[in-house]
């Protein structure tokens, strides 16, 4: 319970803090921007006490602390009037009505995702769905390494002998749930369901900033959220629906082999990918904070939005990444509507210095150790994944589906101000289709995925736009549905299966009930330190159930964090092959135990195991000896 009233504190603090700064009238965009900085702060408040004590209770506590006395400020301090009404006021209060309807069902549907893809107790056992069978193990490893070690900064419990360099903080959150009483399963949950949440309203509430049609955010709304492109028509040839429901990816948003990777964003992006998830609800309110400032000229949001860009790099790199661009874009328009004046210099210092100020630390202690000197990142690709093997035009329309096409004519025609907005969506596409920045080139997505706001909200308006000229009614609904079936269905079904691997029956199972015995004992009986010699398979119980140390974990990991571990790897495979290898490495690898398990049963190890350690744990197919 102590864990989820730490959570709660925060976003109480936030809600605080943004009733107290802001003069924002729309009570909607405060709970919102309230909740997010809450959410912000739970993850960055233990932070600096870490440094001194380690990722602990205590640390936890001087940070609760520091929390109360800013709580205890801010309640004490009058509230800050509002600001003049501006003619718009009454009408976007108004326009934020529709997210009370959004919301329910999308939370509905989030709720059932995370529900029955997070360690869905089965039989003992623990089940998950299609899209985070593979990267729910690794977070979950970051969560209970860091919570059980408590050092830091941390080091990879997959690769003990590095420091964590990926952007872990969407990860500490749930640790300091889990260190403070939270079962692993609800630590993991609850700050999902909150960002989910905050991201879905971010990107209404921008939504409604940036789009000119009354209903524009809604579609918007709809054709990011569920969006595919033409998917579907390979399964009129070469697939089933039954393949499609119940396949391991088969959906038509990421058919590789079709070149298909345009992926759905909540079965593949959000759900599975808690940076991404986190990353972004920081994201889009930083980017409707800098929209504010400079095109509705409110230059105080300058500052609040350099502070949440800022605290962005190790909680989604890419999202730090992509507000830098599209800032630098937004920054170079409104120097030359204002023509290089004071006011805009005091305004893009006051966000830049901040960003750059709270960013260049965490690049300095985390990001430039694994990207310096490092040729996985930073190099010249062209044509993203496609890389050439079908006509780019084409592979384009058939992944992201009209609003390709729509985008460039909503570019031509829309108004200065939404070029200017739209600008740096085109640098990002631009970028992505040259160069990659880190060691997997799919992953430039999390990039395009940020452009791909603004060309939802751009193409709405052209939509909207465009069918309201028509002047038969029946017309218009028709073509609006028609563009709607071909814009969504492929997002649609792809969010199907992935409700229907929810179903333990068509879904995964992660651990068997032995495995979660295993881990159990592992966690009361031995040391949070303590290094196991196991496989290197993804779903590994000692690496990500008990947060301790093993020899090397999977390289579906370690290679796409651009890390050197192949020496290691093979040095580990040997020794659970080889009682010489094992009695040659143990001591300079530091193992304590070895983890036998479904991966690890070779005769020959375990008879000599058998005969020369103690086996502290055994049961039908798991074993556990001391080397010690």
């Amino acid at each position: 319970m102590l864990g989820y009233c730490w959570f709660i504190f925060w976003q109480l603090l936030g809600l605080l803090l943004c009733s107290r700064l802001f003069s924002e009238k729309r009570s909607a965009v405060r709970l919102w921007l309230g909740s997010v900085t809450g959410s912000v702060l739970s993850i960055w408040a233990p932070i600096p006490f870490a440094f001194v004590l380690g990722f602990s209770r205590a640390a936890h506590a001087l940070a609760a602390g520091a929390g109360a006395a800013v709580m205890a400020f801010l309640m004490l301090k009058k509230r800050r009037p509002a600001s003049k009404r501006t003619p718009d006021t009454d009408r976007d209060a108004a326009s934020d009505r529709p997210l009370a309807f959004l919301l329910p069902p999308m939370l509905l549907l989030w709720c059932w995702l995370l529900w029955s893809h997070t360690l869905q107790a089965v039989d003992g056992g623990m089940y998950t769905g299609q899209c985070t069978y593979g990267d729910m193990a690794m977070h979950l490893g970051f969560i209970t390494s860091l919570a059980e070690q408590q050092i830091f900064p941390p080091y990879y419990s997959i690769l003990p002998t590095v420091r964590i360099s990926y952007p872990f903080l969407c990860d500490s959150v749930s640790a300091s749930l889990y260190l403070l009483g939270a079962s692993l399963r609800g630590a993991y949950m609850f700050p999902m369901l909150f960002a989910f949440c905050q991201f879905a309203a971010g990107f209404f509430f921008l939504a409604r900033e940036i789009c000119r049609e009354k209903h524009a955010p809604l579609l918007a709304f709809a054709l990011f959220f569920f969006n595919g492109g033409l998917g579907m028509i390979y399964f009129f040839r070469d697939y089933s629906l039954r393949d499609l429901l119940t396949g391991f990816y088969k959906t038509p948003t990421n058919l590789i082999d079709k070149g298909m990777r345009w992926v759905n964003v909540i079965a593949d992006m959000l759900l599975p990918q808690r940076a991404t998830l986190f990353g972004w609800a920081a994201l889009a309110a930083a980017l409707y904070l800098l929209y504010r400032a400079v095109f509705r000229e409110d230059e105080r949001l300058f500052l609040p939005a350099g502070v949440l860009g800022g605290l962005l790099p190790m909680i989604h790199t890419h999202s730090f990444f992509a507000l830098g661009l599209i800032a630098a874009c937004w920054m170079t328009w409104s120097g030359y509507r204002d023509e290089l004046s004071k006011k805009w210099f005091a305004g893009w210092l006051r966000f830049g210095l901040t960003a750059v100020g709270l960013a260049l630390p965490q690049l300095l202690i985390w990001t430039f150790r694994s990207v310096g000197g490092n040729d996985s990142f930073l190099r010249l690709h062209f044509d993203w994944v496609n890389g050439g093997n079908e006509n780019w035009f084409w592979f384009w329309l058939k992944n992201v589906g009209p609003l390709f096409i729509l985008t460039p004519i909503a570019f031509l025609f829309g108004d200065r101000e939404q070029r200017a907005v739209f600008s740096g969506a085109v640098l990002i596409f631009v970028l992505c289709e040259i160069v990659v920045f880190q060691p997997n080139v799919y992953d430039n997505n999390k990039l395009l995925y940020a452009g791909f706001f603004f060309c939802c909200f751009l193409s709405s308006d052209l939509i909207l736009r465009s069918l309201g000229k028509l002047r038969s009614p029946g017309v218009r609904k028709l073509l609006l549905t028609l563009l709607l079936i071909v814009s969504l269905n492929a997002g649609a079904f792809t969010i199907l299966r992935e409700v229907v691997s929810g179903i333990p029956k068509y879904g995964y199972q992660l651990f068997s009930a032995e495995e979660v015995a295993a881990a159990g004992f592992i966690k009361e009986n031995t040391e949070s330190d303590a290094v196991f010699l196991t496989a290197d398979n993804h779903d590994n119980p000692v690496a990500v159930l008990t947060g301790r140390n093993i020899v090397c974990g999977s390289p579906s990991y370690l290679f796409y964090h651009g890390l050197d571990y192949s020496d290691r790897q093979q040095t580990a495979r040997q020794m659970l092959k080889d009682p010489e290898a094992l009695e040659k490495f143990r001591q300079e690898l530091d193992v304590d135990y070895v983890y036998a398990g479904y991966y690890e049963r070779s005769p020959e190890l375990i008879n000599y195991l058998l005969e020369n350690y103690p086996e502290v744990y055994s049961t039908g197919n798991i074993s556990i000896f001391d080397l010690r």
